[in-house]
C-alpha cells in the first residue's frame, strides 16, 4: 500500500486521460444536483459524466437531464450492482470513477487521484479518505466511529475510487447477487487478486448518512458481508492449494 502524493512525470505520454464518472441514482432528487455540482466543480479535465437512473419516480430524470453535458441512461433492470455495471460498459474513459447521488467530492479529488495514477503506472486503483456527514434530524446507526465525522477514515467505497479500466477487465464488475454488499465484494475481489492499490491520505469524499441509505438495512447488510468474508476466505484457500 502506498501513500506518496508526489506528482511528476506522466504515465500517458503527455496526454491527460479521460475519466468516466458514473453516478448511480434511484429517487435521488433531494441530493443529485449537489452531487453533480461537486463533479462539475472539479479542477481536472477531461471527464465524462454518466448518470444511470434506476427507474426513479421522482424528479431525478429532470434534474439529471437539466445538465446538458451528461449522458443519461435509464436502467432497464434493477439493482445497485447492475447500475454500476451498466455505467462501466457505457464508459469511454481510460479511468473509471464513481459517485453515489448523495455523496460529494472535494474539488481536487480527480486531479489528485489521476495525478497519482499518472506518476505510478504500477498502481491500478486508488481510494481516498472519507468523512461522514450526518443529515439533520436523521439518526446515527450503531457502528460509526467519532473520527469518521471528524478526521475521516479510509474509504472502501466506490465514491472514493478511481481505477484503471483494466481492473474491471481482470476481476469483473459488481456482483448482482448482492443487494448491498456488491461494493464490499468488489473490493474484496480486488484485494484477493492482488490488484495493486494506493490510499490517498486526504479526505476527498464526503458521504451523507441519512435514513434512506441502502446500508441502513442492517440485517441484509450483515448477512451479505458475512457472505463476502466467506467467499474471500475460500478464494485465499484455493490460491494456497493451487500454489
Amino acid at each position: 500500500m502506498h501513500s506518496d502524493l508526489t506528482q511528476q512525470g506522466n504515465g500517458w505520454g503527455g496526454a491527460k486521460p479521460l475519466v468516466s464518472v458514473i453516478v448511480v441514482v434511484k429517487n435521488g432528487a433531494r441530493y443529485l444536483a449537489s452531487a453533480l455540482r461537486s463533479v462539475f466543480g472539479q479542477d481536472y479535465s477531461p471527464f465524462e459524466v454518466l448518470v444511470v437512473d434506476g427507474q426513479s419516480t421522482d424528479d431525478t430524470a429532470q434534474i439529471a437531464k437539466s445538465w446538458g453535458n451528461i449522458r443519461y441512461i435509464w436502467q432497464s433492470d434493477h439493482g445497485l450492482a447492475n447500475a454500476r455495471n451498466i455505467g462501466i460498459q457505457a464508459a469511454q474513459g481510460d479511468l473509471i470513477a464513481f459517485l453515489d447521488y448523495d455523496d460529494l467530492w472535494a474539488s481536487d479529488k480527480l486531479s489528485i487521484q489521476v495525478g497519482y495514477l499518472e506518476n505510478h503506472p504500477e498502481i491500478l486503483y486508488t481510494i481516498t479518505y472519507v468523512r461522514f456527514l450526518l443529515e439533520q434530524n436523521h439518526f446515527l446507526r450503531p457502528g460509526f466511529k467519532r473520527e469518521s465525522f471528524e478526521t475521516g477514515q479510509v474509504g472502501c467505497t466506490p465514491s472514493a475510487l478511481v481505477a484503471r479500466r483494466v481492473v474491471f477487465e481482470r476481476i469483473g464488475g459488481f456482483n448482482p447477487d448482492f443487494v448491498i454488499g456488491c461494493d464490499a465484494d468488489w473490493f474484496a475481489r480486488a484485494r484477493d487478486n492482488a490488484m495493486a492499490m494506493s490510499v490517498i491520505p486526504r479526505v476527498l469524499l464526503y458521504k451523507r448518512i441519512h435514513n434512506a441509505n441502502l446500508s441502513a438495512n442492517a440485517r441484509t447488510n450483515k448477512q451479505e458481508l458475512l457472505t463476502v468474508i466467506r467467499q474471500s476466505i475460500e478464494r485465499k484457500r484455493q490460491r494456497m492449494i493451487n500454489k
